[in-house]
């Protein structure tokens, strides 16, 4: 791999004329670097080691991105370069737009079962155990990670050379659909991580590139950049500065994407981060063009932030209220006081069936008071399951008790199921109660 990646540099950094044979070169050269990523990453990843991995020679396997990144940038900013190589290298736009980067089977197997767990209504705790687990295996996978270092630059500056001809102008629309597709998709998103993120600055940096971006889909990923990247001040930036168009012929795919990324934004920083002017202007910009569906599909993305699942009960309510972004910013205010309980309720609701049973074994949900019978009971009936036989009394009755669990009214950071719960916990109760209560005189009972 050393001797392949001096070759590219020896090529692409010479500072005299590079000759047709020396152009042609390089896409065999990149696709022998993809290819011995994969071999190391196999190896590291199976603890077998074939005879080729005596070829993934460098020092440190983690600089290969790097380096790659530098040719990158390179012929980003020398577009006679970059054309030259797109003349002479054979299928040069090939490898780039048409080869999907090799994300590794690791994360294919990752992904599948985590889509078969989430598609699966009986699915129970040691199923996303394991999802965990081969997600956090496959994340030692970075084959894919240092490879976007190069194929994100060069998508990138497809879009940002000016176009001579129908040729170009077809490459750069074939690089912003395969830079949506990276940017969007959570498996693409986890793989390629901050150097994808990275590579956007240029498309984030202009105005009507940005438009061009959020126009061909890549709305998610811009939010999800705000919500988690290096990228974040930048996206701020960007997208409090997007006329409102950019909102146009939107896909409910999109839309959703762009709630999903709220949702980890204020998982990550907290309830003050909804009730800005950037988040009120999205929310109106959706509600505003597409009406309440966008909210009541994205209602139970989560059951632990339900913030869009409150943001669609309100507006539901009185539709003509929140047709503003002040009164939507307004709204946005209202869920930072919602308590604790109240949320927790709402959330069970959203919950899958093995989502609610997998809960009892937390105290963050349902009644607070550990002697309930009731729960006591439901726990009796979780040992009792069996895989692939549910039992839709049962299944109600469990739903029925955690919603129906009320909010203590001091505090409302507990719940319970009934009154006589509420009694018998109170001395345990009372020492924390208080405590609440005194360090946080905000909390109000926000209807949800």
């Amino acid at each position: 791999m050393t001797a392949t990646l001096e070759r590219l540099k020896a090529i692409i950094t010479k500072p005299q004329s590079i000759s047709r044979t020396e152009y042609a070169e390089v896409p065999g050269l990149l696709r022998r670097v993809k290819h011995l990523l994969r071999v190391y990453y196999d190896a590291k990843l199976s603890n077998r080691k074939p005879v080729e991995f005596k070829y993934c020679d460098v020092q440190d396997v983690s600089d290969v991105g790097l380096k790659l990144h530098r040719l990158g940038l390179l012929l980003q900013l020398a577009p006679a370069r970059l054309r030259a190589l797109l003349s002479y290298g054979p299928d040069m736009d090939t490898f780039v737009i048409d080869e999907t980067i090799d994300i590794g089977r690791w994360r294919l197997e990752a992904q599948r079962v985590a889509d078969a767990v989430a598609a699966d209504p009986k699915s129970d705790g040691d199923d996303r155990r394991r999802v965990v687990d081969l997600r956090e295996s496959s994340d030692d996978d970075f084959a894919a990670f240092n490879m976007v270092y190069f194929v994100a630059d060069i998508l990138v500056a497809f879009i940002l050379v000016p176009p001579i001809d129908n040729t170009e102008r077809s490459r750069a629309e074939r690089a912003m659909t395969k830079l949506v597709e990276y940017s969007t998709s959570p498996m693409w998103r986890r793989a390629l991580g901050d150097p994808l993120s990275d590579a956007m600055r240029p498309i984030y940096w202009s105005k009507p590139l940005t438009l061009r971006f959020v126009h061909a889909g890549g709305f998610p990923a811009l939010f999800d950049d705000w919500a988690q990247s290096i990228v974040k001040d930048l996206c701020t930036k960007s997208l409090k500065t997007l006329p409102s168009i950019a909102w146009e012929h939107q896909t409910e795919a999109s839309l959703k994407g762009v709630m999903a990324a709220l949702i980890t934004k204020v998982e990550l920083d907290g309830d003050e981060v909804a009730a800005t002017p950037l988040v009120a202007q999205a929310m109106h910009e959706i509600y505003s063009r597409y009406g309440l569906a966008p909210f009541d599909r994205a209602s139970t993305l989560s059951g632990s932030t339900v913030l869009v699942y409150f943001l669609h009960r309100r507006i539901a309510r009185r539709p003509d209220a929140y047709r503003t972004p002040a009164a939507m910013l307004a709204l946005l205010t209202k869920y930072k006081n919602v308590p604790w309980a109240t949320r927790k309720r709402h959330g069970w609701m959203i919950h899958s069936v093995s989502a609610r049973w997998n809960c009892l074994e937390t105290d963050n949900y349902g009644c607070k008071n550990a002697a309930c019978s009731e729960l006591k009971e439901l726990k009796a009936f979780k040992a009792q399951r069996v895989r692939g036989v549910r039992d839709p009394v049962v299944e109600d009755r469990l739903f029925r008790w955690g919603g129906a669990c009320k909010a203590c009214t001091s505090c409302r950071f507990v719940s319970y199921c009934s009154t006589s719960c509420q009694r018998a916990d109170w001395q345990r109760h009372k020492p924390e109660c208080r405590e609440r209560t005194a360090r946080d005189q905000t909390q109000v009972e926000v209807e949800i």
